[in-house]
């Protein structure tokens, strides 16, 4: 389980009476708390990366497990280089080739998960200011 994040910073929003309640109304539609659609907002708007709910969750989970599983064979990889026999070099070096390019691959996606966010709520920024 995740360590839960110390939130201290507040920030303040003036919103007319129609934005309030167009917002309140979206929230409620989420099912989600003021705090947290303005907070995943921010995350996304900040290129922090988006929240993890629905099939996203799923995805991310997925790459947990995942990335586990290269833990697990880094494991099996340090033990065989500790070992007393002799490492079979050529197998472990596909090993470690194969765990880098699945690293570099979940990498690779979850920045573009990141940047993609990032670059929808910047067009609909840009968007709202031609409104």
């Amino acid at each position: 389980m995740a360590k839960r994040t110390s939130r201290q910073k507040v920030v303040h929003v003036r919103l007319s009476e129609a934005e309030f309640l167009a917002f309140e109304a979206f929230c409620m539609d989420a099912n989600l708390t003021v705090s947290e659609v303005l907070r995943r907002l921010v995350r996304q708007a900040a290129g922090l990366g988006p929240a993890f709910d629905g099939d996203l969750k799923e995805i991310m989970l997925a790459h947990a497990e995942e990335l586990r599983r290269v833990g697990v064979n880094l494991n099996q990889i340090a033990r065989a280089l500790n070992g007393r026999r002799e490492p079979q070099f050529e197998v472990l070096l596909d090993g470690v080739v194969r765990l880098a390019r699945l690293v570099g691959a979940q990498a690779s996606d979850m920045r573009d998960m990141c940047e993609a966010g990032r670059a929808r709520a910047q067009l609909q920024v840009d968007a709202d200011a031609w409104s």
